[in-house]
């Protein structure tokens, strides 16, 4: 799923109880509880990043009254918050599908395709890197072997629908400029998701699979030659 996704918080003075793989109670207090938009369920106290108690998703949330029970039907766990004081209960629509990346490693493989561009397709040109648009900087500005305009979008890690939706933008972008247009879409990855590979598909996307292992593997360094030392006298 992607797109607005609704994030519940509640700061409140509370109990809790679970029942699953143990049996444990929590006393009263002021805590905030975090209801994701994915069912999952996250209870946390004044200090420390750890939360008391959590549930992952899916799960079934029922209010009574002062009574919320979450139970997970997967595993039968049962979390049971009896409210004693409400000091906020709002809603918000995150719009946040961004994939947590290294980007060191991640320039790394920019600055390899850039080198060795066939990698990606043959005839590919690479024009320059990082180029400057107002929606992001296109990671790799090609051409092709037909002189056509490339939007390269390189990921380390597994592409998803997201990163197809950047792409996307991207060339919604370069394609304002006649010269450009139409340009080609490539998304660069190790791997990619069913929902993004259909994405890619309908918008006439290559997906070309490519790792950084795969890269690093394949570098050769630079060698410098060195001329034999003289002969002693």
């Amino acid at each position: 799923m992607y797109g607005d996704v609704t994030m519940r918080i509640l700061v409140a003075r509370c109990e809790i109880a679970y029942q699953g793989r143990a049996t444990t109670r929590l006393g009263a207090g002021d805590r905030v509880i975090l209801f994701k938009d994915d069912g999952s369920l996250c209870v946390h106290a004044e200090k420390g990043y750890k939360p008391l108690n959590y549930m992952p998703g899916p799960t079934t949330v029922e209010e009574e009254g002062d009574v919320i029970r979450v139970y997970r039907p997967a595993s039968g766990e049962t979390l049971v918050i009896v409210v004693e004081e409400v000091h906020e209960d709002a809603r918000h629509a995150l719009d946040d599908e961004a994939v947590l990346e290294h980007h060191g490693a991640e320039r790394q493989m920019h600055l390899l395709l850039e080198a060795s561009p066939e990698i990606i397709e043959a005839g590919l040109v690479v024009v320059s890197r990082e180029r400057f648009t107002d929606v992001g900087p296109v990671d790799l500005f090609c051409r092709d072997g037909d002189g056509r305009t490339v939007v390269v979008e390189v990921k380390r890690v597994r592409a998803v629908a997201a990163h197809v939706e950047q792409l996307t933008r991207y060339c919604e972008r370069v394609d304002l400029d006649p010269a450009h247009r139409p340009c080609r879409g490539i998304l660069v990855a190790p791997e990619i998701a069913p929902q993004a590979r259909v994405m890619c598909e309908a918008r006439g996307f290559d997906f070309v699979p490519v790792s950084y292992d795969q890269l690093a593997a394949d570098a050769v360094p630079e060698l410098t030659l060195f001329d034999p030392l003289p002969e002693a006298s």
